[in-house]
C-alpha cells in the first residue's frame, strides 16, 4: 500500500476537487440554459459547449480518481486539452467580437460562464502540475 494514499488531501487537492465540482455544476446549469434558450449557449460544430465542458470535467475527474495507468494519462490529457482549447477559443471570440457576434454567453451570478470555464481549466491544470512529483 502506498503512503500517499493514506494521507488526507491537502489544500491544493481539496481545491482541485472543489473546482471540478463547480465546473460540473456549471456545465449542468448550462445544459439547463441550453434547453430553455439554445441561443444562450455557444456551439462548436453544432455541439453545445456545455456538453464538451462536461465531458472534459468528467475525464479529469476520472483521471484523478482511477489508479494511474496509460488510460488515466490519456483521460487527463484529453480533458485538459479539450477544456482549455475550447474555452480559450470562445473566450477569444467573445473578447474580439463581443456583442457584435451572435454569441450571447450564459451568466451565473452575473459572471459570464466563458470567463469562469477558462479560469477553472487553467487553475485545475496549474494545480495538477504542482501536484505531480
Amino acid at each position: 500500500m502506498d503512503n500517499n494514499s493514506l494521507r488526507p488531501l491537502n489544500f491544493a487537492g481539496k481545491l482541485f476537487f472543489i473546482l471540478l465540482a463547480a465546473g460540473i455544476f456549471q456545465s449542468f446549469v448550462l445544459v439547463a440554459e441550453f434547453h430553455l434558450n439554445p441561443f444562450r449557449v455557444p456551439t462548436f460544430s453544432d455541439i453545445p459547449i456545455c456538453y464538451i465542458y462536461g465531458n472534459a470535467y468528467i475525464a479529469i475527474i476520472l483521471s484523478a480518481l482511477l489508479k494511474k495507468s496509460v488510460l488515466t494519462q490519456l483521460l487527463e490529457s484529453a480533458g485538459f486539452t479539450l477544456g482549455i482549447l475550447i474555452s480559450a477559443y470562445f473566450l477569444l471570440v467573445w473578447i474580439k467580437f463581443g456583442g457584435s457576434s451572435r454569441i450571447f454567453p450564459a451568466e451565473i451570478f452575473g459572471i459570464k460562464t466563458i470567463y469562469t470555464d477558462f479560469l477553472f481549466f487553467v487553475i485545475l491544470l496549474v494545480l495538477r502540475i504542482l501536484k505531480k512529483p
